[in-house]
């Protein structure tokens, strides 16, 4: 969905706990494995630390560095640009995962643009932007499924 500065996925339902939907979230090594929208993934789960990524909006694999700006364990990770004053644009992309009972949970993932270039941006990388996280929302429910069936 894409409403005012904000681009974000579907709310997935997805038919796995929290925990293990939170495993295979922050396990940046095996984004590969799973994910086509961002293949590449390095980071450790640390505060203030960079997260390197190669993410696909459609013209091919683009490095994008960012910084995580917030850990809630099995509920939220967030990372952003540098974001300095000077930047002409801002972003933080925030993913939560909400429990819906013990073995189901929610997932959505969505980017809080600003700047005096975000609304160009916006204009230029919303549906994409979009696209993209939709695929990794749905990858990452399919990657979920299968492991908490498989036992």
């Amino acid at each position: 969905m894409i409403e005012g500065m904000t681009v974000s996925s579907d709310v997935v339902e997805i038919d796995a706990p929290a925990a293990l939907v939170w495993q295979v979230l922050v396990d940046f090594e095996r984004y590969g494995e799973w994910n086509t929208f961002c293949p590449v993934a390095e980071a450790e789960l640390v505060l203030d630390t960079p997260i390197r990524m190669q993410v696909d909006l459609g013209f091919g694999l683009q490095e994008q560095v960012e910084y995580i700006c917030r850990i809630e364990p099995e509920r939220v990770v967030a990372w952003r640009m540098e974001n300095r004053p000077e930047d002409p644009i801002h972003a933080v992309r925030t993913q939560v995962i909400t429990p819906l009972g013990e073995h189901r949970c929610s997932y959505v993932s969505f980017d809080e643009f600003g700047g005096p270039e975000a609304a160009g941006m916006m204009e230029a990388m919303a549906k994409p932007v979009e696209q993209g996280f939709n695929r990794c929302a749905y990858d990452l429910k399919a990657r979920c499924e299968a492991l908490y069936a498989s036992g």
